[in-house]
Order: structure tokens, then C-alpha cells, then sequence
């Protein structure tokens, strides 16, 4: 659990507390409860490495608690970005932070990470991930690694929608599995 999701059961404790449904029925719901699809969605789990698909992500403040909530990041984002989405990034604090940007809107993407972290600019999502695997193997960090799906933007660019976008997504890590 991330902090983000700390605080929405929490904020679900309180309500179903006022409204007198017993504990036992919402440990009960929340057992049984399936999440969407593409968001914060865990892949790929390891020792060594954590694959999360957030393709439900559309904007940058859907990703900064990812984000705050994961160290040693390897973030793929890209797609089409929503205007005047604030970047609320502290440089010291995201220090092991490796961005590949893909997509149409590459231009968007660097003048908002410019000074602040490290990235690389792709053409497609596959390149990116390509790219983020061989960085990871090539890594120093002894730690455990984290791969991060979270464009922070519509997909419409080169997707129907975030779900094809995820699926995909989900595709490319499933057929470069072997090299996990």
C-alpha cells in the first residue's frame, strides 16, 4: 500500500463509520474489491524489481504520489499533455529519478523535467522500455528498482485510450519478460 492509498481507506473507515456499516462488511468489500485496470497496477514483482502500470494516469499530479511513494524510479511517461498541468517537482528530493519521455509531445515533457531530473527521449513506448530495462541492468542501485508506467497524459495521440495504452504497455513487458 502507498501512502495515497492509506489515506482513501482511511477517508472510507470514517464515512462507513458515520453511516454505522460494521468493519467486518468493509474489510469484507475492500477483500473483494478489484481495482481499475491500469491504474497503479503491479506487473511485475521481485526482489530486485517493481513493474507498475499506471496508464490511467492523465496528468502529472495523478503521478506525484506514485512518485512520493517509491524510490530508485525508472519513469516512462508521454502522450498528449493536459495545458496549463502543474509540475510541482522538488529536484533534491527525486534525485534517483530516471525519466524516458516518449510520444508526440516530447517538447512539453523536457521543459517541464529540464534541470529538475534526469531523462531521455524516445520516439515510441517500446524504445522506452527497451531503454529502461538495459539502464536497469547496467544500474549501480543495489536496491530494489522501480519501473514506472505513469504518462501523466491523454493517450490519444498514438492510442484509443489508456486502456489500449496499458495493454499495451502490459504486452511489451510480457514479451521482454526474458530479460527481467
Amino acid at each position: 500500500f502507498n501512502q495515497n492509498n492509506q489515506e482513501n481507506l482511511s477517508f472510507v473507515f470514517k464515512i462507513c463509520e458515520k453511516i454505522k456499516i460494521s468493519k467486518k462488511v468493509i474489510i469484507k468489500t475492500i477483500n473483494n474489491f478489484q481495482g481499475l485496470n491500469y491504474r497503479q497496477q503491479i506487473i511485475y514483482n521481485s526482489k530486485k524489481l517493481l513493474i507498475i502500470n499506471d496508464s490511467k494516469s492523465t496528468s502529472f499530479s495523478s503521478t506525484i504520489n506514485l512518485i512520493n511513494s517509491y524510490n530508485n524510479i525508472f519513469w516512462i511517461l508521454g502522450g498528449l499533455p493536459k495545458k496549463n498541468d502543474k509540475f510541482n517537482f522538488k529536484k533534491n528530493k527525486h534525485s534517483k529519478i530516471q525519466a524516458y519521455i516518449f510520444g508526440k509531445s516530447t517538447n512539453f515533457f523536457i521543459k517541464k523535467l529540464k534541470n529538475k531530473i534526469e531523462f531521455q527521449v524516445f520516439q515510441s513506448l517500446k524504445e522506452a522500455l527497451k531503454k529502461t530495462l538495459i539502464d536497469i541492468k547496467n544500474s549501480n542501485i543495489s536496491k530494489k528498482k522501480t519501473i514506472l508506467f505513469s504518462p501523466s497524459s491523454a493517450s490519444f495521440d498514438e492510442y484509443k485510450n489508456f486502456e489500449q495504452r496499458g495493454a499495451y504497455f502490459n504486452f511489451l513487458v510480457k514479451s521482454m519478460k526474458y530479460k527481467l
